[in-house]
């Protein structure tokens, strides 16, 4: 589903309408705040002048609660009556030494204590009422340097506030035309100038994204849009031309492709007519040295009268040499086509220790000094116990064989936490099979695991031990190398994947 996206036109006027209204809102809360203050502050002086005037008319000794009030034919009281005639006057209280009211005018009902609520101790000047809708102004009586009272007035602020209220409706009155003809004009403006251009670009781009190259358009706009339409061309010429050059490495590397098709199924015929000679080859040099010698015996037995004895012993050395020729198809079978393995968690120490044992009781390791190494924790890994019983019974007899004249033979199991198999996400286990004898030339190294391949004499081996290890290793996710040193010895290490948790507890 294509995702929905505003159009160009939509998303510059949205982004400069949020801009307007953010410079708009900080312009009027700054305006209003700086218009508010002044008219405050004005009110203020006001309210401060007519304080002023109140104080200058009292009477030098004013009068002290409750023995006396201010007389209402003094020169003050007749102002504060005159004062209280104005829209904006609330309250004029009067306070002896002892903050008590000596007089007070303004509205029945009030609170003659109103200009000194809520001001905690007694301030002097002009300063907003807690609930913002009056200026209250305070000030000391002063004779001979000494307090003699303190006089407050309070006006209203409302007068103030309906000032401030018709000029926030202009001023929003103003805002909304000025939105309007920005939509309008910012519309218009960007539909010829930006829009169109973008839009006649963005047709041509969709017929060059479906194979139609060559596409060339002409806009008119600022100077970057046009810079762009002249890029858009050369680039469509380019990709034109470009499209011409493919088509042709294109033929031309589909008729290569096509002759390394038909070179390479002959290289695969070719190869594997090569490994079956190789095969028949490692076959016949095998199987031709035992049944030259049947070939032999049978004649010797078929031409000479021989005694009983001599029979016994033709017939036992040809049953030898069957027996041999058994044992390479057998081989080869096993290479070739492998016993399906029965996976299983095994602890290969166990395995080790019971290989090394049986090869012992039948004197496989005379004149020669084995040891063992085992860590203390060891990781189960999954195999066929069988198979791996058969691949290190042939590693630790190849080993005794190349020790003709004795030596020394180890085998370490080690956990190797930090080495993966590739394909594999769990610990290995390592399994190395060590001895210091003849050692294996650099050359053979690398054709020690191919079929038929041995270095030791006709009759000793068939070559197919190492290369049959090596298909078991591999089927079950291991690993087999080798490092030798003629002269030094050899080393064949054996890699395990450790059996993950689940299959180590079934």
């Amino acid at each position: 589903m294509r995702q929905f996206r505003l159009n160009l036109t939509v998303s510059i006027l949205a982004f400069l309408s949020c801009l307007l209204l953010l410079t708009w809102l900080l312009f009027s809360l700054l305006a209003f705040k700086t218009a508010a203050n002044d008219l405050y502050a004005q009110k203020g002086e006001h309210a401060r002048m007519l304080l002023a005037t109140f104080t200058s008319q009292l009477p030098e000794l004013l009068p002290v609660y409750p023995n006396g009030m201010l007389d209402m034919k003094e020169p003050a009281a007749i102002y504060a009556r005159k004062l209280s005639e104005e829209t904006s006057f609330i309250r004029l209280t009067l306070l002896d030494v002892n903050n008590k009211p000596v007089f007070s005018a303004g509205r029945d009902g009030g609170d003659i204590y109103q200009p000194f609520a809520g001001s905690g101790q007694l301030r002097e000047g002009s300063f907003l009422a807690p609930d913002g809708a009056a200026i209250i102004c305070t000030a000391k009586v002063v004779r001979d340097g000494i307090t003699a009272g303190s006089a407050g007035l309070v006006l209203s602020l409302a007068a103030e506030k309906a000032r401030l209220d018709r000029s926030r409706k202009l001023f929003m009155a103003y805002f909304a035309i000025d939105f309007i003809l920005l939509l309008g004009l910012g519309s218009f403006i960007l539909s010829r100038i930006v829009v169109t251009p973008i839009s006649r670009l963005l047709a041509a781009t969709e017929k060059i994204t479906g194979g139609q190259y060559g596409q060339q358009v002409r806009i008119s706009g600022s100077a970057e849009l046009a810079r762009l339409a002249e890029s858009f061309n050369d680039m469509s010429a380019t990709l034109q031309q470009k499209e011409q050059e493919v088509n042709g490495h294109v033929a031309a590397l589909e008729k290569a492709n096509a002759d390394l098709r038909q070179a390479r199924e002959e290289a695969i015929r070719t190869e594997k007519m090569a490994s079956i000679g190789l095969l028949a080859a490692g076959m016949a040099h095998e199987v031709g040295t035992p049944l030259a010698s049947i070939m032999g015996y049978a004649e010797l037995a078929a031409g000479e009268q021989l005694d009983t004895g001599t029979v016994q012993d033709y017939a036992r050395r040809i049953s030898e040499d069957c027996a041999r020729i058994d044992r390479i198809v057998r081989g080869l079978l096993d290479y070739s086509r492998p016993r399906a393995a029965t996976i299983e968690p095994c602890d290969i120490r166990l395995l080790v220790a019971a290989v090394i044992k049986m090869l012992s009781q039948q004197g496989a390791f005379k004149d020669i000094r084995l040891a063992t190494d085992y860590d203390d924790i060891l990781p189960e890994v999954c195999v066929d116990p069988h198979q791996l019983e058969q691949v290190l019974i042939n590693l630790l007899l190849n080993s005794r064989d190349a020790m003709s004249a004795g030596g020394r033979l180890a085998v370490r199991v080690k956990a190797d936490a930090g080495r993966r198999l590739p394909g594999q996400a769990v610990s290995c286990l390592r399994v190395d099979v060590m001895d210091n004898g003849s050692g294996i030339p650099e050359e053979h190294l690398k054709r020690i695991f191919d079929p038929f391949f041995t270095t030791k004499a006709p009759g000793k081996g068939t070559g197919l031990g190492l290369a049959i290890s090596a298909r078991i290793i591999e089927g079950f996710g291991g690993r087999i190398e080798v490092q030798s040193r003629p002269g030094t010895g050899t080393c064949f290490s054996l890699w395990f994947p450790a059996c993950r948790k689940k299959e180590s507890a079934s």
